[in-house]
């Protein structure tokens, strides 16, 4: 336990503060991501504090600035508790973000071009291209069937298994690189959205800049994939036209990369989801919890809410309420959506699935090439229905043990 008083002298090196509306602020620790929204005062207190002040020097002279008196040390002790700042003195606690790992830590000036007005108008000009070519020949639209690129069937559900996982990670490496590129270290992580696994690369070191400097790194990700859907359909568009003679492996390898590309697409613009656009919208409408606020918003309508659920909505900002209103029609279509695409496409496709792959290792002889791949079909299955349960479980221990 970390003994705060008058006299300690807290290093606070580290933290940022940004004004957020016309009388709160945002206090954090970008290498952390742990960020609190404190009034005016507490902003002043972590400025002083910042210079070397005691705590009760900083309160000394926030008080003869403002006319009232502040109890710095509890402000110090609920940032200690956020994870702001180490709460030692400046002189004994270890360096700012020494106990922080993180993916990306490369210097901007590697990473910035990747990400400016020439790269971003490259971006952009990948997807209007690729929407021109779908517009053009539409035979090029991806359908379900695009998925087997080879007459076995098994192997071409690894293979596109495989890939799908390799550019799922380059997204989220984009994402990274695009936040080493305004200065903000990331770490990559597994989650899950609704019943999907998910990799997501954690840069809540954003949320200490400006709302203007965040649209590219949550934005990063889809750029990427723009520039792949690209990459694939222009070499179909051009065999379609005549213009190039392309082998057929190659021409349904490309298809199976469009129809993922387009999928992961089109998932990012579930919102609903907590995808990257939801973050493009939650800063563009200045909310700051619109999700929790929005799912809890909805289950106090079939069931009472725990005091500390109802505390969240009791303390809520007001444009997150506000915004709810209509957010709300999305999070309901989302898991009404969510629940038919478990039921029709998810369920059957995992009875198949996993009855074919029982049959082959039941009915191949043990070691040979067509009992490996039933093992190898049976492991990625339960790999994709076992994977979001064990996030759930995970997530709740973690929380748990927080808690405790």
């Amino acid at each position: 336990m970390i003994d705060l008083n008058p006299d300690s002298r807290p290093g606070v090196g580290h933290v940022v503060v940004r004004r957020e509306d016309e009388d709160e602020y945002v206090v954090g620790d970008p290498a952390s991501g742990n960020f609190v929204v404190v009034p005016e005062v507490g902003a002043r207190l972590v400025e002083l504090l910042a210079t070397g002040r005691t705590v009760g020097e900083a309160a000394d002279q926030v008080e003869r600035e403002t006319g009232e008196p502040v109890d710095a040390v509890d402000f110090v002790a609920a940032l200690v508790d956020a994870g702001i700042i180490d709460g030692r003195d400046a002189d004994t606690a270890p360096p700012g973000g020494a106990r922080h790992w993180s993916v990306s830590r490369i210097p901007a000036r590697y990473v910035r071009p990747l990400f400016g007005r020439t790269a971003w108008t490259g971006y952009v000009g990948c997807l209007l291209a690729t929407l021109a070519m779908f517009a053009a020949e539409p035979s090029l639209l991806p359908t379900y069937e695009d998925t087997f690129i080879f007459p076995d069937v098994v192997l071409s559900l690894l293979v596109t298994n495989v890939v799908v996982i390799a550019l799922t990670v380059l997204h989220e490496v984009w994402h990274a690189l695009a936040g080493a590129a305004v200065g903000v270290p990331s770490r990559l992580r597994l989650e899950r959205r609704g019943i999907f696994p998910v990799l997501e690369t954690d840069l809540s070191g954003l949320w200490a800049l400006p709302a203007a400097r965040r649209y590219g790194p949550f934005l990063a990700g889809m750029a990427i994939d723009a520039v792949l859907l690209f990459a694939a359909v222009a070499p179909r568009f051009a065999w379609s036209r005549g213009w190039v003679d392309l082998p057929p492996e190659l021409i349904r390898f490309l298809a199976m990369v469009v129809f993922s590309q387009v999928v992961k697409l089109a998932f990012q613009t579930l919102a609903y989801l907590r995808t990257d656009m939801y973050l493009v919208m939650a800063t563009a409408t200045g909310c700051r919890n619109l999700h929790e606020v929005t799912r809890l918003s909805l289950k106090r309508l079939v069931r009472p809410l725990r005091p500390q659920e109802a505390a969240v909505l009791r303390d809520a900002h007001a444009r997150d309420l506000r915004v709810s209103r209509w957010y709300r029609l999305l999070y309901l279509a989302g898991a009404l959506w969510m629940a038919w695409f478990a039921l029709h496409f998810l369920w059957p496709s995992a009875k198949v699935t996993f009855g074919w792959a029982g049959g082959v290792l039941l009915g191949a002889p043990v070691a040979s090439a067509y009992w490996w791949e039933g093992i190898a079909l049976l492991l990625f299955m339960s790999l994709n229905v076992l994977l979001p349960l064990w996030v759930v479980v995970r997530n709740r221990f973690q929380a748990r043990r927080a808690v405790a």
